[in-house]
């Protein structure tokens, strides 16, 4: 048990969730972990702790990585290639069990359903 937190307290840490005064701050992220992320043409998301981002876009496996703090979402893709050689960044928005993901150029994601 003392393994797993202090992995979970290098892990907060690494990912910017740990206020210099050692205290854990809110990641935009936190509400999806472990959740999976719907949307209507099938395409689904799924973040878990340790930083990964799974799930399937356009039929094909994703495969990726985020980091976040206490507003945004950062994560970058090695699957499927229509989403590898950028990051993406963005606020998310839930209004119930739904969430939309707000991007740094103005756009929006897809209507997601929050699941799990």
């Amino acid at each position: 048990m003392k393994h797993l937190t202090a992995v979970a307290a290098i892990a907060l840490f690494a990912s910017g969730c740990v206020s210099d005064t050692g205290t854990p701050t809110a990641a935009a992220v936190d509400q999806f972990i472990g959740k999976q992320l719907v949307a209507a043409d099938g395409t689904t998301f799924l973040f878990a702790p340790n930083g990964t981002v799974g799930g399937t876009f356009r039929g094909e496996e994703v495969v990726g990585t985020y980091t976040s703090d206490a507003a945004e979402i950062c994560s970058t893709y090695t699957m499927p290639e229509a989403l590898t050689g950028r990051e993406f960044c963005s606020t998310p928005s839930v209004d119930g069990n739904s969430v939309v993901f707000n991007r740094r150029d103005g756009s929006q994601s897809a209507l997601y359903t929050i699941q799990g």
